[in-house]
């Protein structure tokens, strides 16, 4: 503890012994202790710091008010929460937003263990014979994602600086496309909404265009899709089993 830079009345009071016992001691290894930079002693020790790592990193706390109430109910120690943030900098740690991830229960993880024991030892040439599909947005002017530059401190904005936005967003485009091993694959656009008698409009024109043009085996190909309702209909399910497509589950 007088390693640490703890004075002798805390290590006294903590180990309920007396001070003068901590003194004689302090005397006895004076050579060996780090000198007092002085000012205002920390409130919170080396031993405090590893505790509020701790948790963290078992998950039992994530932000500083989190830690602060942790930090009393176990030490009775009561500090601010800028005092703790200054402490997690000092011991490596820096703040991040929580990254958005769908929410996997118990099932979904088994799900996921049981597609990746199944497609182990599938090789290049396996999975050269899938096709991939999916749907997505495309906004005309902006992305919704964030957008990043580099700026110096202070300095002015600038149009490089700004994403412009204009009043209700300026539209989007929803459209439907694949890929393949040879090459992207064909691409429509969605109008209105998308239902599983669209849905399989778009199986008959883009996808069998898109096999047709490659040139590849109706029999050996594999196509994926998301477990959307629409793409798990029965009228898809149809389509599939009728044009002996096999579906990647």
């Amino acid at each position: 503890m007088l390693e640490n830079g703890d004075s002798c009345r805390q290590i006294a009071a903590r180990l309920n012994v007396g001070h003068s016992t901590v003194s004689e001691i302090r005397s006895q290894i004076t050579g060996s202790l780090k000198e007092n930079a002085g000012g205002r002693p920390p409130k919170l020790s080396p031993y405090d710091r590893r505790k509020l790592v701790r948790l963290v990193t078992t998950g039992k706390a994530d932000t500083a008010t989190q830690l602060k109430r942790e930090l009393q109910n176990i030490t009775n120690l009561d500090v601010s929460t800028q005092s703790i943030r200054n402490a997690l900098k000092q011991e490596q740690l820096v703040a991040r937003a929580k990254v958005k991830k769908p929410l996997l229960r118990r099932h979904h993880i088994k799900q996921r263990l049981d597609f990746a024991h199944k497609y182990q030892h599938w090789t290049e040439a396996d999975w050269a014979r899938v096709i991939w599909s999916d749907e997505t947005k495309v906004n005309r002017l902006v992305s919704d994602g964030r957008q990043w530059v580099w700026k110096k401190a202070g300095a002015p904005l600038t149009a490089q600086h700004v994403s412009p936005t204009v009043k209700f967003g300026g539209g989007n485009v929803m459209i439907w496309g694949c890929m393949t091993v040879h090459g992207v694959g064909l691409m429509c656009r969605i109008e209105g909404k998308m239902n599983s008698s669209l849905y399989e409009e778009i199986l008959r024109d883009e996808l069998q265009g898109t096999v047709d043009f490659y040139g590849m085996d109706r029999g050996d190909l594999i196509f994926q899709q998301d477990n959307d309702p629409k793409h798990r209909s029965k009228l898809a399910q149809t389509w599939f089993e009728d044009n002996n497509i096999n579906v990647l589950d």
